[in-house]
């Protein structure tokens, strides 16, 4: 209690200081960055996605940003996407490992060959979007809404998707393999030769009922 009462004390008197020391007000209201602080700063503002194409910006700052179009072969590593507006863009080979996307919208986005593992999409949205060939290793997507979503070739494999909804969702040659699925919303799902998360195949159209749970 004392350790949270310095800091209602501390925090008026931090917004007389540099924004960078501000941050510690108001913990997960903002997206993480790089320690060093390096990586492009495009946050707060609208981005064609021509201007990411090709390009390796790792630790590049997109927090609150809208991006529009489609971006190809781009390194976004470890970047910040906090509540950033992606719904209908086009992510074709793009590496996103380690990236922020909490928060992040990218409903009915179409997303190929694109490496998410180790991403943090809690309480992300991607209703209604089309996956191919896409990684989630390790990825956390704690209360992500996937609703009505297609995944193909999908790797979820040791993936945290605790309370998220994926209802109406479409699996197809799959792997939830290791997959926390606590709480998770798998009504009306369809289900196509998925790895269940405890290693059993889900042979053509049979669900994974009863396999939800990760081998120990």
């Amino acid at each position: 209690m004392k350790i949270c009462v310095m800091r209602l004390r501390l925090c008026p008197a931090v917004l007389a200081l540099p924004v960078v020391l501000a941050t510690g007000c108001g913990e997960g209201a903002q997206g993480r960055t790089c320690p060093d602080g390096t990586g492009k700063d495009l946050s707060g503002r609208a981005v064609a996605g021509v201007e990411l194409w090709q390009k390796t910006l790792r630790c590049v700052n997109l927090e609150g940003s809208a991006l529009t179009g489609s971006v190809s072969e781009a390194n976004l590593s470890r970047g910040n996407l906090f509540g950033a507006q992606l719904a209908e863009v086009s992510l074709e080979s793009v590496d996103l490992r380690d990236a922020d996307l909490r928060r992040a919208r990218l409903a009915s986005a179409t997303l190929g060959e694109v490496d998410l593992r180790g991403a943090d999409l809690g309480t992300a949205v991607l209703d209604e979007s089309l996956l191919t060939n896409v990684s989630f290793e390790g990825a956390k997507l704690r209360g992500a809404t996937l609703r009505s979503v297609t995944l193909t070739n999908v790797d979820f494999g040791d993936a945290d998707l605790s309370d998220a909804d994926l209802a109406g969702a479409t699996l197809s040659d799959t792997t939830l393999r290791g997959a926390r699925l606590d709480g998770a919303d798998l009504s009306h799902t369809s289900w196509d030769n998925v790895v269940c998360p405890d290693g059993t195949k889900s042979v053509g159209t049979r669900s994974c009922a009863g396999h939800l749970v990760p081998a120990s």
